[in-house]
């Protein structure tokens, strides 16, 4: 028997050396695995963070997008209002300029018909001071013989009213008048 009971001695303690390596392995394993969840909570941590923070960075993004596309409709609205502006004052400038060469025309147009009256009166005073053996004749009131003058009640008329003659200075003066005011209304029709 001894050798029996030595014989189960040495299985039971072989059994037992067999069982703590298994026990052994198994507390290996487990510590292994308890590790390896351990970094699994931490990646999943990590990604989630990393997850955040993309979606916070999506959301900062759009929020900027957003910002900008509502500055950009604030620049074209102002783009537009200075275009509006833009057109309006080129309108009104070239308004101001068509006006402009209007006024210049018709300045020209009134310096031609100021020299051609100047003329005309040097014409008319030369041909009433040649009737007048080189008088010059003034006269006091208008060429019009219907005008009366309405402090003294008479026609006004040159100082040679007293020649009645047909052939007077006054009578040719006033033929002459007529005629140069015959010309010129022929001249602006």
């Amino acid at each position: 028997m001894n050798k029996e009971s030595h014989l189960q001695d040495d299985d039971v303690a072989e059994l037992k050396a067999r069982l703590y390596d298994r026990e052994t392995k198994l507390q290996n394993v487990t510590e292994e695995n308890n590790t390896l969840k351990m970094e699994i909570k931490k990646e999943e941590l990590e990604k989630n963070k990393i997850t955040d923070e993309a979606v916070a960075s999506a959301e900062a993004a759009r929020a900027a997008k957003q910002e900008a596309l509502t500055k950009l409709g604030y620049i074209n609205k102002e783009a537009d209002e200075s275009n509006r502006k833009i057109a309006r004052v080129t309108e009104e400038l070239d308004a101001a300029q068509a006006l402009n060469s209007e006024l210049e025309a018709e300045l020209r147009r009134l310096k031609v018909q100021s020299d051609q009256w100047r003329k005309a009166a040097e014409a008319a005073a030369a041909m009433i001071s040649s009737g007048n053996n080189g008088k010059i004749v003034e006269r006091t009131g208008f060429i019009e013989s219907g005008y009366n003058n309405s402090i003294a009640g008479n026609k006004m008329s040159s100082p040679y009213s007293e020649d009645t003659d047909d052939d007077s200075p006054k009578k040719k003066n006033t033929t002459m008048l007529k005629k140069i005011g015959v010309l010129w209304k022929k001249n602006h029709q």
